[in-house]
C-alpha cells in the first residue's frame, strides 16, 4: 500500500469519526471530543508505563455510539458519583468524567488491578490528557471483590456502575451482586457485551430475580437496569428460574437437520416385528 493510499484511509477514518460524534454525542465537551476523536482514530497510544506505544486491541474500546449513550444516561439520570469495573483503555472513563462534568462535587471511580501491567497505563494516560474537569478521579488497582467490598464498608452509594470487568459469569453475577449494594435506589447499573451469552445470562438472571428495572437501550452491546427496591426486601429463600442463554443456530446446522428430518420421512417405517 502506497504512502498517498494510506494518507486517503487514514483521512477517511478520522472523517467517519468526526461524523459519528457530531451525530451521537452533540453534548460532549470539546477537550474531551478532541481526545476521543484522537484515539478513536489511532491504533497505538502513548502509556504511562511503556517507554513506546501501545498496541490497541480494537474490540476491547466501547464504539462512540455506546459511549454517547453511556455519557447521555449519566446526563439525563442525574448522576454524581460512579463507578466502572474494568479501566484497561480509558475510552469508557473518559466519557463518564466528561459527563459528570455538570454536577458539582462529582466522583468517579475506576477498579483494574492490570491497569499498569495488561494495559500499560494507556487509560491513565489518557485520563491525564483530559485533565482536571472538575470531577474527582479515583483509581483503585485492587481486583473488584475487594474494591467494591470496601466501598460498602466505607457505606458509599453510588448513582451508575459500568460492568466491563471479568466476562465469566460467575464473575459478572458477583460484580453484579457487590454493585447492587453500593447503588441508590433509582440508581443505574449496565453491563458491557451483550454479544457474550455470559452477559446474556447474567442479565437474564438479574431481570427475573432482583429488584431491577430494564432501561431499552438503542445500542444493543450493553444491558441497563436501573434499581427500583431494596434486595434485603427479598424472601431468604428466593428464586425465580432464568433463561441460560444459548449461542445462536447457524445455517449450516439448521440445513443439517431440515436434511435429516426429510431423509427420516422419506424413509419406509419398519415393521414393529422386524429385526
Amino acid at each position: 500500500m502506497g504512502r498517498d493510499t494510506q494518507h486517503d484511509d487514514q483521512t477517511g477514518l478520522l472523517q467517519a469519526i468526526e461524523s459519528d460524534f457530531t451525530r451521537y454525542a452533540p453534548t460532549l465537551s470539546i477537550t474531551a471530543r478532541r481526545i476521543l476523536e484522537r484515539a478513536y482514530v489511532a491504533t497505538e497510544l502513548p502509556g504511562t508505563t511503556s517507554p513506546e506505544p501501545v498496541a490497541i486491541h480494537l474490540r476491547t474500546r466501547i464504539s462512540i455510539e455506546q459511549g454517547a449513550q453511556i455519557h447521555r444516561l449519566i446526563r439525563e439520570s442525574g448522576a454524581s458519583e460512579s463507578v466502572e469495573i474494568g479501566f484497561a483503555y480509558g475510552f469508557s472513563t473518559v466519557w463518564i468524567l466528561d459527563a459528570l462534568a455538570t454536577k458539582t462535587d462529582a466522583v468517579h471511580r475506576a477498579i483494574d488491578p492490570f491497569e499498569e501491567t495488561r494495559w500499560s497505563g494507556v487509560g491513565l494516560q489518557l485520563v491525564r490528557a483530559l485533565g482536571d474537569n472538575g470531577v474527582r478521579f479515583e483509581w483503585l488497582s485492587d481486583y473488584s471483590i475487594h474494591s467494591l467490598s470496601q466501598l460498602i464498608k466505607q457505606g458509599r452509594l453510588v448513582d451508575f456502575v459500568f460492568v466491563d470487568g471479568n466476562h465469566r459469569f460467575d464473575d459478572v453475577i458477583v460484580d453484579f451482586y457487590l454493585a447492587d449494594q453500593i447503588t441508590r435506589i433509582g440508581g443505574l447499573i449496565a453491563l458491557d457485551d451483550n454479544w457474550m451469552l455470559a452477559i446474556q445470562t447474567a442479565a437474564n438472571f438479574v431481570t427475573s430475580n432482583r429488584y431491577y428495572e430494564t432501561v431499552d437501550q438503542p445500542v444493543r452491546n450493553m444491558r441497563v437496569f436501573r434499581k427500583v427496591g431494596d434486595d434485603r426486601e427479598r424472601s431468604w429463600d428466593h428464586f425465580e428460574p432464568f433463561v441460560v442463554a444459548q449461542p445462536p443456530t447457524s445455517l449450516r446446522q439448521r440445513l443439517v437437520r431440515k436434511l435429516r428430518r426429510e431423509f427420516e420421512r422419506s424413509q419406509p417405517k419398519m415393521s414393529r416385528n422386524a429385526h
